[in-house]
């Protein structure tokens, strides 16, 4: 690939997050309130995304698009026609839900009819009865209650489930306590791991097996096992970042070599770069993304948030071949670039196996790599500095004697 195309490339990646800003308005437009108290009375429509946060949030009316909400209390009794995402202290949602409802806090109550599924996370989580979800039930906590109907499966992780109402088909749960009262159906199969047998009342029942097996939550690996994680996920690490750096080093071989280079050469840019991108470019991310929910645009933040996070591990591959030609060069042995960066990247991911002492590597290679990046990336979009022009050597005076 030439310089040319090469820079043409990035500049279109560069463009990227514009691009985005630039979606159809009503894919970015949203009804954004907040307050101590933030209210939608009955008989009001929100004709898009309803984003509210505040001391107490009640929605009554109906909401065309989804509902976000943060609040210490949030209470839905109206109409979501799409998904309903919350967290609060104390959620109720009675009103219909056509598509998924996400819901994290302290106590949750559900009552209403949900079109698809019900992702649900809490220290009390209550499915009351007549509450129909037409997919599946994902529920985690320390106490749940299901007395509803759930269309397809269920999949529990809590210290008490109780199941007094119907699953279509299987039920998958790590608890320390299972109870199936009188009235509770299974249309499928109940896989559960608990340290306990589960009470099946007699009314309760199971179409398909029935399989018991330890907690999984409560099981601890031995050391030797725990060793072995490590080791897998190490090799499988230095596997993902070689294959990075080998997109990096084969199409860009020569920008890759400046890049780290520039780690030697000039480390004091490439630490103030790194730092002031991994520090300011979050920051005016954050800007962005609240300013962009009042008059659009919010796409550039996550857009930038993505750009840095491929910057930062670009980085580190950039930082790993530097360490590998250093390296060798300490050993006087002319190496393959490939061979640098696997030997760079065997040592780097080695170190940050290390408490404490590889984090800090970690964040150093982090920083220099991606302020070099940064760097080159500049000098490179600049181009080569012209040479100052040689002036023409001034005509000769008549008579004046020319030197040999």
């Amino acid at each position: 690939m030439t310089k040319q195309r090469f820079l043409a490339a990035l500049r279109w990646l560069a463009l990227a997050p514009a691009l985005l800003a630039l979606a159809p308005a009503a894919a970015q437009a949203a009804d954004l309130r907040q307050g101590n108290e933030v209210t939608i009375p009955a008989g009001t429509t929100v004709a898009d995304d309803l984003y509210a946060g505040g001391g107490t949030v009640h929605m009554d009316g109906t909401i065309a698009g989804s509902l976000i909400a943060a609040a210490g209390t949030v209470d839905v009794t109206g109409t979501v026609q799409r998904d309903v995402m919350v967290t609060g202290g104390t959620v109720t949602i009675s009103g219909p839900v056509k598509g998924t409802i996400r819901v994290a806090g302290g106590n949750l109550r559900l009552s209403g009819p949900v079109g698809e599924d019900l992702v649900a996370a809490g220290g009390t989580i209550d499915v009351a009865p007549g509450t129909t979800i037409g997919r599946d039930l994902v529920l985690t906590g320390g106490t749940a209650t299901v007395a509803g109907q759930v269309g397809r499966d269920l999949t529990a992780g809590a210290g008490t489930l109780d199941l007094r109402g119907s699953v279509e088909r299987n039920v998958k749960a790590d608890v320390t306590t299972l109870h199936l009262e009188n009235g509770a159906s299974i249309g499928g199969n109940l896989d559960y791991g608990s340290d306990n047998a589960a009470r099946i009342d007699s009314g309760a029942s199971v179409a398909g097996t029935v399989t018991h097996s330890a907690a999984q939550f409560t099981h601890q690996p031995s050391a030797a096992q725990r060793a072995l994680d490590t080791f897998l996920g190490w090799i499988r690490l230095v596997i993902g970042l070689f294959v990075l750096g080998l997109l990096v080093l084969l199409p860009f071989g020569a920008f890759g070599r400046r890049a780290s280079d520039a780690i030697g050469r000039e480390p004091l840019p490439c630490l103030g770069l790194g730092l002031g991108m991994l520090v300011g470019v979050p920051i005016a991310a954050l800007a962005v993304f609240v300013l962009g929910l009042l008059v659009g645009g919010w796409p550039l933040a996550l857009a930038a948030l993505a750009l840095l996070a491929i910057g930062a591990t670009v980085g580190y591959v950039l930082a790993a071949v530097f360490t590998g030609r250093a390296a060798f060069r300490l050993l006087r042995i002319e190496a393959h670039p490939l061979l640098e960066l696997l030997v760079g990247l065997v040592g780097l991911t080695a170190v940050g196996l290390i408490p404490v002492l590889g984090g800090l590597v970690d964040v150093a290679a982090v920083v220099f790599g991606l302020g070099a990046l940064v760097l080159t990336l500049f000098r490179s979009w600049r181009g080569p500095v012209a040479a100052a022009p040689v002036g023409r050597p001034a005509p000769a005076v008549p008579g004046t004697p020319v030197p040999a």
